[in-house]
């Protein structure tokens, strides 16, 4: 399958290995209430089915923001060049590519799997990143810190503040040694309430 996104992402990683990472830009204005802006950093490995699995990795930055229906993700390299945008409305899935190229599709699973060569849970990642899991399987106390959502192994690995700061998403749930498996890491570096965009 061609995978001419996985691609891009993958040599503008080469091309910045080794250089120091720019200061951050200026953020958005603050609002009150509950998280709807997440920024931080993604490791994301898939490992091939089969004897003599091999591993194939990719990481960078995310910012993830939630304005009414609609949920938008930003992938960028590790020094901030955008890669794509995906952004979720009503139940339809839009991928923009750095290039301008675009695609769609109903589930935002399957559009990224299928460009990126895996995929992004973007209808649950807000959902995780404020620590509410549909199944919960491990508490600390009265903290969720692990269970399963929608076919996801989900793990809170370290919480800031109440909110998780760490976590390990793993597709699917329970995979054996010979599977096909995805293994995600988020990073959170910050959470908050944005200010609607004019």
């Amino acid at each position: 399958m061609s995978r001419p996104l996985a691609a891009l992402a993958a040599a503008s990683v080469l091309a910045l290995a080794g250089c120091a990472t720019p200061s951050a830009p200026p953020g958005p204005a603050a609002g009150e209430g509950p998280p709807n802006l997440w920024t931080g950093r993604f490791a994301a490995t898939v490992t091939e089915a089969g004897d003599g699995a091999r591993e194939e990795r990719s990481s960078g930055r995310f910012s993830l923001r939630v304005e009414g229906p609609s949920t938008e993700l930003e992938l960028s390299s590790p020094l901030g060049q955008t890669i794509a945008q995906v952004r979720l409305d009503d139940g339809r899935a839009t991928l923009l590519a750095a290039d301008g190229k675009s695609w769609q599709a109903p589930s935002a699973e399957a559009l990224t799997e299928q460009v990126f060569g895996w995929r992004v849970p973007l209808a649950n990642l807000p959902d995780w990143l404020e620590g509410r899991i549909a199944e919960p399987t491990e508490r600390d106390g009265s903290r969720v810190v692990a269970g399963l959502d929608h076919g996801w192994s989900v793990r809170i690995d370290a919480s800031e503040a109440g909110r998780p700061r760490r976590l390990a998403l793993d597709w699917p749930a329970g995979a054996g040694a010979g599977e096909r498996r995805l293994s995600l890491r988020l990073v959170v570096d910050s959470a908050l309430r944005s200010v609607a965009r004019p």
